[in-house]
C-alpha cells in the first residue's frame, strides 16, 4: 500500500450520491406560509384562513377563523406553522366566541398528559401534567378537571425562547371529565375570500363549508418547506394561486425536513491500516480520543484482515466534516498508527424517522453543505442537478486534490405571559412565527395569541 497523507485521503469519495429512503414515514415538518397581493387593481381582498381538517363536526370539533386580513396588491403577509402537536386550555368569550388560549403545553405524538383544576388557587389555576407515555398514536389530553372544559388544539412556535406563543386553529368543545381530547390533527388550510361575520380567532360554524374555497390544500402533503399563496383578479374575478400536492417528497424537501435540531447524524469511516495487528489497536485508540468529546462508536472489521469500519454517532451540533477531522486529529496523535492508517472511504447519514421498529436513515452527500454542518443553507447540485456551478466548484477540488493544477473557471454568482419553561417536556421541538413584512399594525392577524407555559409536573 503506498504511502498518501490521510487529510488528503477523506476527498476520495466526493462523489457519493444522496439516497432516498425506501419508503417515506411521519417527521417533524414546518412550513413557512407566505400570503401576497398580487394584481389586485385598486381593490383590496379580505380573506379568511382556517384548518378544516377531516373530523371538523362544527359541534364538538369547531375550526376557528386562524387569520382575518385584508389584502392589497403588493402587500405581503409571512406565518409560520409545524406539525409538533401542542395543547390549551382555551377560553371561548360567550358572548363574541372568540377564542383565547390560557395555559398550553406541548404534546408530542404517543404522548398523554393530564388537565387538572387547583381550586385552592385564586383565581382557580389550570395546568397540565408531564406528558406520559401511551401506545396510542395519538397526542392526547386526559381532562381530570372535574367538569367540561375548552380545549385548544394546535403548535407552538418559538418554543423555549422569550417569543414562545401558542397558536390554536382548533377548539374542542366542552370535553366532558375523565374524557380525552385529541389535540393532533389533519392541517387542511383553507381560504376564503369575502368570509363576512368572523372575526379572527373567533368559533367559525358549519355554514363555511357551503361556501366555495379559493384555496384548500392537506400542508403535508405539499412539497418543500415554502408555501407562496397569491391574490389576484382576472378579467374581474378573485383567484388564489398557490401549490398543489406532489407525488411525492423530492430528495432535497426530504433532507430539509429531516435537517431539524437534536436529529441523530452518524459519521462512517473505512479505514485502511499498514499491518492487520494495527486493526484492533488502532481503532481502540482512535476511539479512546473520540469518545469523551460526545461520540459514541461501532467498529466492524472487514473482510480484509488490514481494514475495518467505525461509524459514529455524532454529539449534538457536530458536523459530518468535524467528525472526520477530529477522527483524523485522533490517527496522528497516534505514534504508533499515524502514518500507518488511512481513510480509504467516508459517508454520513442523518435519521429521518422512526416508526413501528423501522428506522429510516437518508445518506448525506459529502459534497453538500449539510456535510459540513447539521444546519447547511442553500440548494447543491449534489441534490437536485439544478446547479452546475456547485458541481463545477467541487471537482475542481476533487482535481486539485488529485494533483491536477488546471484551473477550472466558475462563472460568478451576481403574545401572552409565560410562566416557566420546562425543556424536558416530552415534546418534540419544533419552531416557528407569524411576521408581516410593510405597516404591522394595519393587520389584525399580526399578533400574540396570548397564554402561558405550563409548568410540568
Amino acid at each position: 500500500m503506498s504511502p498518501q497523507n490521510p487529510r488528503l485521503s477523506r476527498l476520495c469519495a466526493s462523489a457519493l450520491a444522496l439516497h432516498l429512503p425506501a419508503q417515506h414515514f411521519a417527521m417533524s415538518i414546518s412550513k413557512t406560509i407566505t400570503i401576497i397581493g398580487g394584481a389586485l387593481g385598486s381593490a383590496p381582498c379580505d380573506i379568511t384562513l382556517a384548518f378544516i381538517p377531516p373530523n371538523a363536526d362544527f359541534s364538538s370539533v369547531i375550526p376557528i377563523a386562524w387569520k382575518v386580513i385584508s389584502l392589497k396588491a403588493g402587500d405581503k403577509l409571512v406565518y409560520q406553522w409545524n406539525n409538533g402537536p401542542a395543547a390549551a386550555r382555551a377560553i371561548v368569550n360567550a358572548k363574541t366566541d372568540i377564542v383565547t388560549p390560557e395555559v398550553f403545553a406541548p404534546i408530542a405524538i404517543g404522548q398523554i398528559s393530564d388537565l387538572y383544576l387547583d381550586e385552592n388557587q385564586h383565581p382557580p389555576e389550570y395546568s397540565f401534567k408531564k406528558p406520559k407515555s401511551t401506545p396510542e398514536k395519538r397526542a392526547c389530553v386526559m381532562n381530570r378537571t372535574g367538569g367540561y372544559v375548552d380545549i385548544g388544539a394546535g403548535y407552538i412556535t418559538d418554543i423555549n425562547t422569550p417569543m414562545e406563543d401558542i397558536h390554536i386553529p382548533i377548539v374542542l368543545r366542552r370535553v366532558i371529565d375523565q374524557s380525552p381530547g385529541y389535540v393532533d390533527f389533519v392541517p387542511v388550510l383553507t381560504l376564503w375570500a369575502s368570509l363576512s361575520g368572523f372575526q379572527e380567532s373567533q368559533l367559525l360554524d358549519d355554514s363555511v363549508t357551503t361556501i366555495p374555497p379559493l384555496w384548500k390544500e392537506d400542508l403535508t402533503k405539499i412539497d418543500g418547506e415554502d408555501i407562496t399563496i397569491t391574490m389576484k383578479r382576472v378579467n374581474g374575478k378573485l383567484i388564489a394561486v398557490g401549490p398543489k400536492p406532489s407525488n411525492g417528497p423530492t430528495m432535497l424537501s426530504l433532507f430539509k425536513q429531516a435537517n431539524i435540531p437534536n436529529r441523530p447524524y452518524t459519521y462512517t469511516v473505512e479505514l485502511a491500516f499498514a499491518t492487520p495487528g494495527l486493526v484492533v489497536s488502532g481503532v481502540t485508540s482512535i476511539v479512546n480520543t473520540l469518545f469523551p468529546l460526545g461520540y459514541h462508536a461501532k467498529f466492524t472489521q472487514k473482510g480484509y484482515d488490514t481494514e475495518g469500519e467505525i461509524v459514529l454517532t455524532l454529539p449534538e451540533h457536530v458536523s459530518c466534516n468535524k467528525a472526520e477531522l477530529e477522527t483524523i486529529a485522533a490517527i496522528e496523535a497516534n505514534p504508533t498508527i499515524y502514518g500507518k492508517a488511512y481513510i480509504k472511504s467516508h459517508s454520513g447519514a442523518v435519521l429521518v424517522s422512526a416508526h413501528n421498529g423501522l428506522e429510516s436513515w437518508l445518506e448525506v452527500n459529502p459534497a453538500s453543505p449539510q456535510w459540513f454542518g447539521v444546519k447547511g443553507q442553500g440548494e447543491n447540485a449534489a441534490f437536485d442537478g439544478a446547479n452546475a456551478e456547485a458541481f463545477q466548484q467541487v471537482n475542481a477540488a476533487a482535481d486539485g486534490a488529485n494533483g491536477s493544477a488546471d484551473p477550472v473557471d466558475v462563472p460568478a454568482k451576481t403574545g401572552g405571559r409565560r410562566k416557566a419553561v420546562n425543556v424536558n417536556a416530552g415534546a418534540d421541538a419544533y419552531d416557528g412565527n407569524g411576521t408581516a413584512e410593510g405597516d404591522a399594525s394595519k393587520f389584525g392577524s399580526v399578533r400574540r395569541n396570548g397564554g402561558r407555559r405550563a409548568v410540568l409536573a
